[in-house]
């Protein structure tokens, strides 16, 4: 019998297979429990993983992703070619980084993140008394879902963050959502509503946005069926800025944005160049909901002194880096 002409390969997916076992064995032995710390984790100065000894701490640095978003980008759509496919699969380094993401994945309890929200209610950090300064903000990253407008066609954040200054609430859950509402709705919050009410009377550029990320594709199945009920629930005009996000949202994603716990909820604060400016977590504790009101405030006073000195708003955020006197 002639031999496969395949067969060649396979010392060399054994030799692989062993080399990975061996580096998961040494991962495994040297972290059995954590990961490598996250970028989230060095931000709010996380050491220890008990949440029991954990205590929030203030945002002090800027959170965000250092590159500006542009639409298109996290759709979770692999643009990769079938030759470029191949390619990466007979690509050892490639191996290592999937490795490394799937060790990630696995040294995390499936109920890591429900478990500590039974601590401070799954608050993560104290959001920041002040703006973050313009020329130290990072970027809010794009992403892509299906809105309440046009459920069925994708669309992108970045166009409507853009020139416009934007509350954002992100949250997986109904418990999440409730959480964000301690900051932006109309009972725990009535100054900022009337803020936006009243900006958005005369044609102002404050506006509120929802981003419901279900990674669960069950999950994201039955809140795309109770979408009607969801559209009911808001006003026609708001439709557009609810977007029901599936794919994309990747962990370095998370942690660059300082959501350590994904089932709580967070709102940020986004300026014209999708700048993270203010963020929070969780339930507002004292003062941090009179820090998001004086922070949009601030920044649409500066809004509109730039609109009045006929100064023009810069929509590219590729030119954002060049405006070390904004906000």
């Amino acid at each position: 019998m002639s031999p496969s002409p395949f067969s060649f390969l396979v010392p060399c997916l054994l030799l692989i297979r062993q080399d990975a076992c061996s580096q998961s064995i040494r991962v495994s032995r040297q972290q059995p429990y954590r990961s490598v710390v996250s970028t989230a984790a060095k931000i709010l100065d996380i050491e220890k993983p008990d949440p029991e000894s954990y205590t929030p701490k203030p945002l002090l640095r800027p959170i965000g992703v250092p590159d500006p978003p542009k639409p298109g980008e996290n759709s979770g759509i692999d643009p990769r070619t079938w030759r470029e496919k191949r390619a990466d699969v007979f690509n050892y380094e490639k191996h290592l980084i999937r490795r490394e993401q799937l060790n990630k994945k696995v040294a995390k309890p499936y109920f890591q993140d429900w478990s500590r929200t039974n601590y401070h209610r799954g608050k993560t950090f104290i959001a920041p008394s002040r703006m973050f300064r313009a020329e130290k903000s990072l970027y809010f990253p794009n992403m892509v879902g299906a809105t309440l407008a046009s459920p069925r066609i994708p669309s992108d954040t970045t166009p409507v963050l853009r020139d416009r200054i934007s509350i954002v609430s992100v949250y997986t859950s109904r418990w999440a959502e409730l959480q964000t509402h301690d900051f932006v709705q109309e009972k725990s919050h009535p100054e900022l509503t009337k803020l936006i009410a009243q900006d958005e009377g005369q044609g102002g550029p404050l506006q509120r946005l929802e981003l419901n990320v279900e990674d669960n594709w069950l999950k994201g199945m039955i809140v795309r069926t109770f979408m009607g009920k969801v559209r009911k629930e808001r006003r026609e005009r708001d439709w557009g800025r609810y977007f029901l996000v599936r794919k994309g949202v990747t962990d370095e994603m998370r942690q660059a944005m300082a959501i350590v716990n994904a089932k709580s909820g967070y709102v940020y604060l986004v300026d014209w160049l999708c700048r993270i400016r203010w963020a929070g977590s969780a339930n507002a504790h004292a003062g941090e909901k009179e820090a998001l009101f004086m922070a949009s405030k601030r920044l649409l006073d500066t809004w509109r002194r730039e609109k009045e000195e006929g100064k023009e708003v810069v929509v590219d955020p590729k030119a954002a880096t060049n405006l070390k006197d904004r906000g």
